[in-house]
């Protein structure tokens, strides 16, 4: 079992890897969540040095790897996919510990894989969501004894969903809730009440072992008023949002329909629970504790539902749904002679499960050929081994070579812009603030004290703002964009950019 479970992470492993190393830099949220990582793995310190909303595990994590391999995007690349390797395979671990199959857990997990394959990037809300699934995956294969207190296990899950909060405040705090009081739901006497009270004790010291690290490491830092100022005053001034409403005008069909089907599905579980509890109580709670945990991540999709938090957040629901279908299917066949046709259903699986396992090895060891044989950029610093498109490698280059020149002359260059990062990172430069100029990642004084500070500046700084012919990304502060075209001075072109001074 264990050599088969080696081979199986291994496979989803170069699947997983094999979708992300074909696609040439341009990702924003790969380029953002890299430039943390990698001005952390170069010194700086969260908060204080670079601006931030969410707490800072996963790139300090990242930067750790880069600092020890090498500082490049491809190795956060590696460890995206050691990350949803870990996902799938956890999928695969619950599916099978709930439908108790395997070949049709392995079909499922490939679907689900197949569904997440555009979404594959380094991510703060993927790894909350790695995290949830670890805890629910205990939380199922030990249901037998939901309602017994087990030191080390309680303390363990506390830790993980602490470790949640230090990865993505929001959605970890909503964990680490679910974690310590769901249990209390299965409590029907004052002896079991004990119990849980000493459960939840327990997973709460957890919890706050993994908080005062991080705290103590503000405090170290001398980061805790910026990390106030940032993630969590600075967040009132996040204005950007998209509709729920919107997955259903996705152009993927499979967006369309899980969009109307998850949040029914939500409300189906507590229901289908119910109905289970006299005749099978055990899996009356398997189904209560699957829709637990999938409200501890759906809260992802809140304000910005697009389709990339709406996968992340839907994925523990889809796996309620999944049981659903079986306890209904479980149902009807048990209503049949099914016992004699078990083996032909076996076989079914089997083939179903052998042809996806060909297709999508092909599929794999075509796109790792395709890789070996692309233009590869090897000059820009920190995207090397990666494609570049050509219009972009030239951008990048002709806007770098006029930052440094401008550099010579004593003018400091600032971009403000969604892609600043993408032209900063190849000459080591970072700007806090400008790196990642969205709305709500610059502090709780938004764009006035933006604007402010624009004031306050050497006269001699210089500014690039996207061309106005051209669109700007949607979370850009457009009243910042707005005071530099009307106040300074516009001075020449360079790309996409128009220069103020």
């Amino acid at each position: 079992m264990r050599k088969k479970n080696i081979l199986l992470v291994i496979f989803i492993f170069i699947v997983v890897f094999s979708i992300i190393i074909i696609r040439p830099i341009g990702n924003l949220d790969e380029i953002w969540n890299y430039n943390t990582a990698r001005v952390i793995s170069e010194g700086l310190v969260p908060y204080r040095d670079i601006s931030m909303i969410t707490t800072p595990l996963l790139p300090m994590i990242t930067a750790i790897f880069l600092k020890l391999i090498q500082n490049e995007v491809i190795i956060s690349r590696i460890l995206v996919a050691c990350v949803w390797t870990g996902i799938l395979f956890t999928i695969y671990k619950i599916l099978k510990n709930l439908i108790k199959e395997e070949n049709t857990s392995l079909i499922l997990t490939v679907l689900i894989g197949i569904l997440c394959r555009d979404i594959y990037c380094i991510d703060y809300n993927v790894t909350v969501l790695l995290l949830s699934l670890i805890i629910l995956y205990q939380e199922l294969k030990n249901i037998d004894n939901v309602q017994e207190y087990n030191k080390k296990y309680d303390f363990i899950i506390g830790v993980l969903a602490g470790l949640a909060i230090c990865t993505k405040q929001s959605i970890g705090a909503t964990l680490a809730l679910i974690v310590v009081l769901y249990k209390v739901v299965f409590a029907e006497n004052k002896e079991q009440f004990k119990q849980y009270i000493k459960i939840a004790i327990t997973r709460i010291i957890g919890i706050l072992i993994s908080i005062i690290f991080l705290f103590l490491y503000l405090v170290f830092t001398g980061a805790i008023l910026e990390f106030i100022n940032y993630a969590i005053l600075g967040i009132s001034t996040f204005s950007n949002k998209i509709s729920y409403m919107k997955l259903l005008n996705d152009d993927k069909i499979e967006i369309k329909i899980l969009s109307i089907i998850v949040p029914i599905s939500m409300l189906l579980m507590p229901i289908v629970s119910l109905i289970n509890k006299k005749s099978n109580k055990e899996k009356s709670i398997r189904l209560l504790t699957i829709l637990m945990y999938s409200l501890s991540i759906v809260i992802v999709m809140y304000p910005i539902a697009d389709k990339i938090h709406f996968l992340i957040g839907s994925i523990i629901t889809i796996i309620g749904i999944i049981y659903m279908l079986f306890l209904l299917v479980e149902k009807i066949c048990n209503k049949i002679r099914w016992t004699k046709k078990y083996k032909i259903y076996k076989i079914l699986t089997l083939l179903i499960w052998l042809i996806m396992f060909s297709f999508t090895l092909n599929k794999s060891i075509n796109n790792i050929y395709t890789y070996l044989n692309m233009d590869k950029n090897q000059e820009i610093n920190h995207y090397k081994n990666i494609r570049i498109e050509k219009y972009l490698e030239n951008r990048i280059n002709n806007i770098d070579t006029y930052i440094l020149e401008k550099d010579k002359e004593g003018k400091k260059v600032y971009i403000l812009d969604s892609e600043a990062a993408l032209y900063m990172i190849p000459i080591n430069k970072y700007n806090k603030d400008y790196d990642m100029f969205l709305k709500g990642n610059i502090g709780k004084d938004g764009e006035d004290g933006q604007i402010q500070r624009i004031k306050e500046r050497d006269k001699n700084n210089i500014y690039l703002i996207r061309n106005r012919k051209i669109e700007n990304n949607w979370q850009i502060p457009q009243k910042v964009i707005k005071y530099v075209r009307e106040n300074l001075e516009k001075i020449e072109e360079i790309e996409i950019y128009e220069v103020y001074k």
